[in-house]
């Protein structure tokens, strides 16, 4: 197997999502298989200090490159490895066989993006194909009463999140709100990708900085932080539910199965890390809503069709994603 094979792999899997769009997935070549590695200096400390959010990240990331392979006619087995190399710690390795048919996701593999955006009203045909998303690890939400309970908890369980001050911080870090950023294209969370305008994004910068502390002692924060409005349109929510004993890395390459699946049926997709994220809120929204007993919520996700056009991605180049 060429080198130049495996680079197309890993420059197709450089698409996948990851939390705050950190891209903590690294790649080593190595003979005729691929080292998946992470840079831990990308790790949330305050967000995600176990790590749940990154290993999610990186099994999307290895989903990601078994779904470009198969794009090459390989079939990839995914071997979960660990230890210390020199920067990185390894994930996984991944090796490959001939044989293999083109994955029904690879299509819309490196055309997923997170959509921010406004969504169209939905139709009658929008609701069945939303509701045909649901399986045994997602429960597909189309009732606009129950949409709109799901946006209130969301709102509130964000809110919650935001009041610490060591995540406002970490959040900011990572959110690139002016083109003249260094990191604009690169990586995070950009202006565009938020669908902010340049003013919006100036206020999103107070809010969330000098202006937190005195807006929320005369509670204008909540509403000025709140998304629920962007749900007036959403054809559903999806909640992404998993094993509580699974591995997050392997919930990870689930759920990016799951996003891809959003992005063929035509949708856009918003993921709601806050209802996962606080534990209340999850814990109300498994019960409320049927997810089996045993499983935990990951992710949710509000999906709609989009209501304009898709946006540049940041994104790491290949010569930093591949390492020697």
């Amino acid at each position: 197997m060429s080198a130049e094979v495996l680079r197309r792999v890993v420059g197709a899997a450089s698409a996948s999502p990851s939390v705050h769009n950190v891209q903590p997935a690294r790649w080593r070549i190595d003979g005729d298989t691929l080292v998946l590695l992470e840079d831990t200096s990308r790790r949330l400390a305050v967000g995600d200090p176990q790590g749940n959010d990154a290993a999610i990240s990186l099994g999307a990331a290895a989903e990601g490159a078994a779904i470009a392979a198969s794009g090459e006619g390989l079939a990839t087995r995914v071997e979960r490895i660990d230890g210390e190399d020199g920067d990185f710690r390894k994930v996984a390795r991944l090796t490959f066989a001939p044989g293999a048919a083109p994955d029904p996701l690879l299509p819309v593999l490196e055309m997923r993006a997170s959509w921010r955006g406004s969504f169209l009203a939905p139709t009658a045909q929008d609701r069945t194909a939303a509701a045909a998303l649901a399986g045994a690890d997602c429960t597909i939400i189309t009732d606009p009463a129950a949409i709109a309970a799901v946006a209130a908890a969301y709102d509130a369980a964000s809110y919650a999140i935001m009041r610490a001050p060591g995540f406002r911080a970490e959040l900011t870090h990572w959110m690139r709100l002016k083109r003249s950023h260094p990191d604009w294209a690169r990586d995070g969370l950009n202006a565009a990708a938020m669908q902010l305008s340049g003013v919006e994004a100036l206020a999103a910068g107070a809010v969330l900085g000098p202006l937190f502390r005195p807006l929320a002692a005369v509670g204008l924060a909540p509403a000025l932080l709140a998304e629920a409005k962007g749900f007036g349109k959403a054809v559903g929510v999806a909640l992404f539910h998993r094993p509580a004993v699974e591995d997050p890395f392997d919930s990870g390459r689930a759920f990016h199965r799951l996003w891809l699946a959003i992005d063929a049926a035509g949708f856009g997709a918003n993921v709601l890390a806050a209802v996962a994220d606080h534990h209340e809120t999850a814990s109300a929204l498994c019960r409320d809503n049927g997810v089996p007993v045993g499983h935990r919520l990951i992710s949710a996700f509000r999906i709609g069709r989009r209501g304009g056009q898709p946006f540049p991605r940041a994104r790491l180049p290949l010569g930093e994603v591949l390492v020697s």
